[in-house]
């Protein structure tokens, strides 16, 4: 007999890229193509919390009381309203996990986070994609048609990065919560992604514990500069992350995370210092752009979007072997721009010279 899986993993849209296929990036280069942190004194730092870990580290099971304390006391929420996940993306996927089911109506925006139409996709829901517009501005959502939506469809879920990603783009805190108070009167779960917190500082964290119907997910890979260590979490009222932590797995994250982020959640002020740092070479790198007559789109995460228009093919064919990053996008919103992201002046300044040169400019 023939094996027999969900049936939504037999629709043949979802597919996965393969980690056999997997190039591993030229060190050479200058990484701006993931959104990653770059701050070599933050990145030095980190290098010396991992020093201060025992090696038996890698012998034991997690015990994550101390982190949950700590992460709960920075962010000002009892340790009941944590869930430690796999990165932000681990918090997604379990929101999925525990409310949607084959059919069920979900809503996300369109272009955003690979992953939700993944997930949407991989349990089945009935998706309803809210595009971004182009417009002169940069990308913009109406939040008019989100509110139709949501009283027409009554989804069990509404994915919201906030920022967006690849937008860049955010909502203001007082149209989040008429967002969140539809979601509460059609009974929707209102998934609101900061993973680019503190780059972009508004959050509806503080709001969870008034509202079951909130989840915040976090991510420790941008601001704090360990995506390779897989860490996240999410935010929300205790009887929702009680249903999330029913769906995790015997552990959370690994010990090894545990035991840095433990050490690294007392080093707040130089995380803050690195995220100064880095917008700081974001500022002075788009003041730079817009100075040589390049299109640039305002952005609340940290990467930013150009247009290089006739100039480009030369920029491209100059930063081909040099610099890695987004050249371009499919989606009409984005459509002609190029997103880097961002690091301190310093790295900035490197990507800066060699768009000069490209363009003739002696710097």
């Amino acid at each position: 007999m023939s094996i027999r899986p969900r049936k939504s993993l037999l629709n043949p849209a979802l597919k996965r890229p393969s980690a056999l296929q997997s190039v591993p990036r030229n060190l050479n280069r200058i990484w701006l193509d993931k959104n990653e942190n770059l701050d070599p004194e933050l990145n030095a730092l980190a290098h010396e919390v991992l020093q201060e870990i025992s090696p038996l580290t890698l012998a034991i099971y997690p015990e994550a009381c101390e982190l949950y304390r700590k992460l709960a006391a920075w962010l000002e929420v009892s340790p009941e309203c944590l869930l430690l996940t796999p990165g932000s993306d681990g918090a997604i996927r379990l929101s999925f996990e525990a409310f949607v089911e084959n059919g069920d109506p979900v809503i996300h925006t369109t272009p955003t986070f690979a992953m939700y139409p993944v997930y949407s996709q991989m349990f089945g829901a009935e998706v309803f994609q809210i595009n971004y517009e182009r417009t002169d501005a940069g990308p913009y959502l109406d939040t008019a048609v989100i509110l139709k939506v949501l009283r027409e469809q009554k989804p069990k879920l509404l994915c919201l990065p906030n920022p967006d990603s690849p937008t860049g783009t955010v909502l203001a805190p007082e149209i989040l919560r008429e967002i969140l108070s539809e979601c509460e009167a059609v009974g929707t779960v209102l998934l609101l992604d900061e993973a680019y917190h503190p780059f972009y500082e508004s959050s509806a964290v503080s709001w969870v514990e008034k509202s079951r119907n909130l989840i915040v997910a976090r991510t420790f890979a941008k601001a704090w500069g360990v995506a390779g260590l897989r860490i996240g979490y999410a935010v929300a009222h205790p009887e929702t992350i009680a249903l999330l932590h029913k769906m995790r797995p015997m552990y959370e994250v690994s010990t090894l995370a545990v035991e840095f982020m433990s050490r690294m959640l007392d080093k707040k002020t130089e995380m803050l210092a690195a995220v100064a740092r880095m917008n700081e070479g974001k500022t002075l790198f788009v003041e730079s752009l817009r100075a040589l007559d390049f299109k640039v789109l305002p952005t609340c995460g940290n990467f930013v979007h150009v247009a290089f228009a006739e100039r480009g093919l030369a920029i491209h064919a100059a930063l081909k072997d040099k610099v890695l990053y987004r050249v371009a996008f499919d989606h009409p919103c984005l459509a002609e721009y190029s997103r880097f992201s961002v690091g301190p002046y310093k790295v900035m300044d490197q990507v800066l010279e060699l768009i000069q040169q490209a363009i003739g400019i002696k710097s």
